[in-house]
């Protein structure tokens, strides 16, 4: 039987292309739909010209999950504290598979679930694990993508000034990076729900990635590819983790949050161990430096 998915999150930097990708496959799919406030819903016209579903309501409310079978959550920041209540409204409204937002490193590890910057996301595993303990059938599926190649050279997390070629990042030139291109990650969600569990298994890793490397092996890649010498200064993190608390005492959760995303990937906090998925899907990934040759090509 052809899977219902119901998305949620879809006008955002990684929602846009998954609609995109789930649009040319529709034909999969018994309905594949996005979650909206009415309010917002006119962002989506395009989509629904092309076949997908517009649900206009919260997600927080069980109703909104009526008649899908799979929940892909995309929740930002400011919405991930949520994912508990969206898991507990999904289930109560039938749906049994869910995504949650996870499309990044492996929090898994030792000196990374610990950290800030994940608080949410270890909250909302936990609470996954338990919810699958006790719904007969319940399963989740965690997306291990680990940087989005796309993202890598963009200024504020990782310090990088790609027109004045200069990097100012909080982290070690020999920190460890696991990347993949966002239209690659989409095609890994889109196929991996066909992918079939094992017999009784409730957690699902999906671990893929495009390339790995050090982050001065990233720099020299960046300097073949532009053509240009880079600047780079590699700041402790100890003094981002300084700003870090100073917010937390004043009580400024958005600027803790940023400061604490300014060593997640620098300092060697976005990687995927193997073993890898990529050989269960039909395709081959971009690599990080045709990544960069399509973005910096003019």
């Amino acid at each position: 039987m052809a899977p219902s998915v119901l998305i949620i999150g879809a006008s955002g930097s990684l929602g846009r292309p998954l609609v995109a990708e789930f649009q040319k496959h529709k034909s999969r799919f018994a309905r594949v739909a996005i979650l909206s406030d009415p309010a917002k819903a006119h962002k989506f016209a395009d989509a629904q010209k092309n076949g997908i579903e517009v649900v206009l309501g919260s997600f927080l409310d069980f109703k909104s999950y009526q008649g899908f079978d799979v929940v892909l959550s995309l929740a930002g920041n400011a919405a991930m504290r949520l994912q508990p209540a969206m898991i507990d409204a999904a289930i109560a409204g039938g749906a049994r598979h869910f995504y949650p937002s996870e499309f990044g490193t492996d929090i898994s590890q030792d000196g990374v679930w610990q950290f800030r910057y994940f608080r949410d996301k270890v909250v909302t595993r936990d609470h996954l694990r338990a919810r699958a303990k006790d719904t007969p059938g319940f399963r989740y599926t965690l997306m291990l993508v680990g940087g989005f190649s796309e993202w890598v050279y963009s200024g504020f997390f990782t310090g990088f000034a790609t027109e004045k070629h200069t990097v100012e990042a909080y982290g070690y030139p020999d920190a460890e990076i696991s990347v993949t291109a966002l239209n690659d990650i989409v095609r890994y969600t889109v196929d991996s729900i066909f992918l079939p569990f094992q017999e009784g298994q409730s957690l699902r890793e999906i671990r893929v990635r495009g390339d790995h490397m050090t982050w001065a092996q990233l720099i020299a890649l960046l300097e073949e590819v532009q053509g240009a010498k880079y600047k780079v200064t590699f700041i402790d993190p100890k003094e981002a983790a300084k700003e870090q608390e100073a917010a937390r005492q004043r009580g400024d959760e958005e600027a803790e949050i940023l400061w604490a995303g300014k060593t997640i990937a620098t300092a060697g906090r976005v990687t995927v161990p193997g073993p890898l998925d990529n050989d269960k899907f039909g395709f081959t990934p971009e690599t990080l430096k045709q990544t960069m040759q399509r973005l910096f090509k003019n």
